[in-house]
């Protein structure tokens, strides 16, 4: 089979100490990239990640924490890319250095880096043969697999909720085909440690979708890639959660790119997963390869993205084929402009991208992810927009509400003629019954996003059914009507859950685009998030980040400068389409005021902890939801202790006091302002048994 024998497991990708390669006379034939000015049609998306969103994918890069410092390096990075992978940052031996010791200071840098700039972020990687620490390396057998699954809860549980793809195994097959699997400490313990791994992560995060990662897999007569396909079309006959495939994609003399790339991709959408290109990079930047390349993910409704490994040729860890679309200098190679052309030239996401008839049909039957959770292009939009709203509609959503600010936020709304979908909480429907009917009164939709915003998927039945029909009830209550929405906070959702939710009657949200503004994102962060909106996606916002009510104008001014409109969620499809008007009363009939509350909010200044916790064998992972009473508070204190044996880790969004037995968290220079009724959330991570109640104290 042929193969890059040269290939060193991608370990090497941002290492100062890289293999040789060698460069045999085939190469000579490949074009020498060079820097050029690029020029596109006026009306042609531009950078990157603008043109891919067009049809509803995406176009990213990976990054270096060490690099970010660089102003050339980062404003390319920001300007072209709206997916980030981390180099080295997010695998095992950064993450986990000492074992059940965590640390992802590195890995944090990136991601608060690409969130703040209203980016996502692919999670790279939790189980592989490589880079692994020392203290894993010489494990063997049943310890290995215990601390393989303690690696996945424990970085998971850290950005649960937040990072929508997983490569969850990586580069676990042989180049050769045959044996199969690559021979390892991990391949050792069992053949069946990659499900195992699958298994792991998906009840450590239900939302994110979960993907094997591998090179050399995009020839389809290649043996290994028959065996990978082999393996993901029986993790899907047996229900093993796989949801998505990436294909590294480095392509040079010895792993040529062949024409059948396309049948690949479309072959393994065909088994009911996404597909993406997550390594990218080719040797001089050969442009007709790169064009093709783009065309073949184009023509795959599955293929969701492209991920170019790098910014700049000097970034690359093949630096001397000079493989990437811009040079050393940060200047656009004459790659770039064969990318962004195939970009711009293919059909917009209202649109159903159709492969040739060469290729396998790619209507592939639904995935295991949760429903609506999956980027745009898996599920086209099939709404006509109107006229005046030339490329489709989008939904804003806010959580969380009714908040005390909330008439400031629909204020703003109003003043800049959107409308949008309130998913309430039904504590808070209850004890701020004005803000619903102020909500429905000025044309928005509501929601439900539970009593009390819980960890769902962490309840029986019984009690997910409580949260659900006493949030209906107090909606209903408050003059919103009875919704026929449900966003599941987190956007954790399982099997049960949704059961409850078919009973109800609701349909389930999660989104398409996360605005960050929970994560204290700036203003112009918050307005760059939602410029990612393509037709019928949805964008998570929340009803109390004052950041959140000052972008209002600035969403509304880039909507209509892309020929978008703020529509409603279609119950029938999860997207978003044009306002049909039957879910909102009139705004001159009044709605009558519901009944008195016979509860009492908690005295002025007061503030309430509460703790949510995500534990397994040796450790745990904490989220503490911070929320303020009856009047808003300027700072707080929570206290709490440990269980015997128990000690802190890290901690994030606060300052924390002690390890052991009795500690205190204080709040930051930027989450200790909580509004009246309003809420903050900080996390820590700790080996033992987790706390489970704790005290708070304000001023």
């Amino acid at each position: 089979m042929p193969h890059d024998s040269s290939h060193p497991g991608s370990a090497g990708r941002s290492r100062p100490r890289l293999r040789a390669i060698a460069i045999t006379a085939a190469a000579t034939t490949i074009a020498l990239g060079t820097a050029v000015v690029v020029t596109t049609d006026a009306n042609a998306a531009s950078p990157l990640a603008a043109a891919a969103a067009q049809s509803g994918r995406y176009f990213g890069t990976a990054i270096a924490a060490s690099r970010l410092s660089d102003s050339t390096y980062s404003t390319i990075a920001n300007r072209e890319f709206n997916m980030v992978t981390a180099e080295n940052e997010m695998k095992i031996d950064a993450t986990e250095p000492s074992q059940n010791s965590f640390s992802f200071s590195q890995a944090d840098q990136i991601y608060n880096w690409a969130t703040q700039n209203g980016k996502k972020v692919r999670g790279h990687t939790l189980a592989w043969y490589s880079q692994q620490p020392s203290w894993m390396q010489g494990m063997e057998g049943s310890t290995l697999r215990a601390a393989m699954r303690n690696h996945i809860n424990g970085v998971i549980a850290h950005y649960k909720g937040k990072i929508p793809y997983w490569d969850v195994v990586n580069e676990a097959f042989s180049d050769s085909g045959y044996p199969v699997r690559r021979d390892s400490n991990l391949q050792r313990s069992g053949n069946d440690w990659i499900e195992d791994a699958f298994n792991t992560a998906r009840a450590a995060d239900p939302a994110a979708k979960l993907c094997y990662n591998d090179y050399n897999i995009d020839n389809w007569t290649w043996s290994k890639t028959q065996n990978v396909y082999a393996m993901v079309k029986d993790f899907k006959a047996r229900g093993v959660p796989i949801d998505c495939v990436g294909f590294q994609g480095h392509f040079n003399s010895g792993s040529a790119y062949n024409s059948n790339f396309r049948t690949t991709l479309s072959s393994f959408a065909a088994l009911g997963v996404d597909v993406a290109i997550t390594e990218l990079d080719v040797q001089n930047a050969d442009t007709t390869w790169y064009s093709n390349i783009t065309k073949d993910c184009i023509a795959v409704s599955r293929c969701v993205g492209i991920t170019v490994w790098g910014v700049r040729d000097s970034d690359s860890w093949r630096r001397e084929q000079t493989p990437l679309l811009f040079d050393s200098s940060g200047n656009k190679k004459s790659a770039y402009s064969s990318v962004l052309d195939a970009l711009n030239a293919a059909p917009p996401v209202s649109q159903s991208p159709v492969p040739p008839s060469s290729a396998p049909a790619s209507s592939a039957p639904a995935s295991s992810a949760p429903a609506s959770s999956a980027p745009a292009s898996s599920a086209p939009v099939s709404e006509s927009p109107a006229a005046s709203c030339p490329n489709g509609y989008v939904c804003l959503t806010f959580d969380d509400g009714p908040s005390s600010t909330v008439t400031q936020l629909l204020a703003a709304l109003k003043s800049n003629g959107l409308r949008a979908t309130f998913f309430n909480e039904g504590q808070y429907a209850t004890s701020n019954s004005a803000g619903v009917r102020a909500e429905v009164a000025d044309g928005h939709w509501v929601g439900n996003h539970s009593y009390d915003h819980p960890h769902m998927t962490s309840l029986s039945q019984s009690e997910i059914d409580s949260q659900i029909s006493r949030t209906q009830t107090a909606i209903a209550n408050a003059g919103g009507g009875t919704p026929k929405l449900f966003r599941p906070p987190y956007g954790e959702t399982n099997a049960t859950l949704q059961a409850v939710e078919q009973k109800y009657g609701l349909t389930q949200i999660i989104w398409d685009v996360d605005s960050q503004d929970w994560n204290n994102a700036s203003v112009d962060a918050i307005v760059a998030a939602n410029a990612q909106l393509t037709n019928g996606q949805v964008i998570l916002m929340h009803d109390w980040p004052a950041n959140t009510i000052s972008a209002i104008p600035g969403i509304a001014a880039a909507l209509k400068s892309r020929g978008l409109c703020a529509g409603q969620i279609s119950p029938a499809t999860g997207h978003a389409v044009a306002p049909d008007d039957t879910s909102t009363p009139p705004s001159s009939s009044p709605v009558p005021s519901p009944p008195v509350s016979s509860s009492s909010n908690p005295s002025t200044g007061a503030c309430s902890a509460s703790i949510s916790n995500n534990a397994w064998t040796g450790g745990f992972v904490s989220t503490v939801r911070v929320s303020a009473g009856s009047a808003a508070i300027n700072s707080w204190t929570v206290a709490l202790t440990l269980p015997s044996g128990s000690a802190v880790t890290n901690s994030w969004n606060s300052s924390t006091n002690g390890r052991s037995g009795a500690v205190t968290f204080t709040n930051v220079s930027y989450n200790g302002k909580v509004s009246a009724g309003g809420s903050t959330e900080f996390g820590f991570q700790g080996t033992g048994t987790p706390p489970t109640s704790a005290t708070c104290s304000a001023s």
